[in-house]
């Protein structure tokens, strides 16, 4: 099932970094390993939110460079909702059944900034 060019398109004016698989693609944010994935199976294509390992170190990383990780984090998953969206109504428009699946991902990426937040307050507290 090829992706349609539309899409890609798209996602590249979005400045998303784009791996194509057999049936599916991945679109990664710029600035962390977090990403849209779209799973094609015929007509009906199902968009998940994802990331990847490495994201627990640029998360550490903002963490000790006293970011507000959480604003941050929010920013850019607002943003890839919003491109998950806008391309899912593209999708549709091509005659795709289109199925959002980004609460659990987005769940997951918040549980690690959380528990990366926990970790680097006890680690401030036990330095004082």
């Amino acid at each position: 099932m090829p992706v349609p060019e539309e899409l890609v398109e798209l996602l590249k004016n979005y400045e998303l970094r784009l791996r194509k698989g057999k049936n599916s693609l991945r679109a990664y944010h710029q600035s962390l390993p977090i990403m849209l994935v779209y799973k094609f199976r015929k007509k009906n294509v199902v968009i998940e939110l994802g990331y990847e390992e490495e994201l627990r170190e640029h998360l550490e990383d903002l963490a000790e460079e006293g970011e507000d990780m959480e604003a941050y984090i929010d920013d850019v998953l607002s943003e890839l909702r919003d491109i998950a969206i806008e391309s899912g109504r593209l999708l549709e428009e091509k005659g795709y059944s289109v199925e959002l699946r980004l609460r659990e991902g987005e769940n997951d990426i918040r549980d690690l900034m959380e528990e990366i937040l926990e970790e680097y307050v006890e680690y401030e507290y036990e330095e004082e």
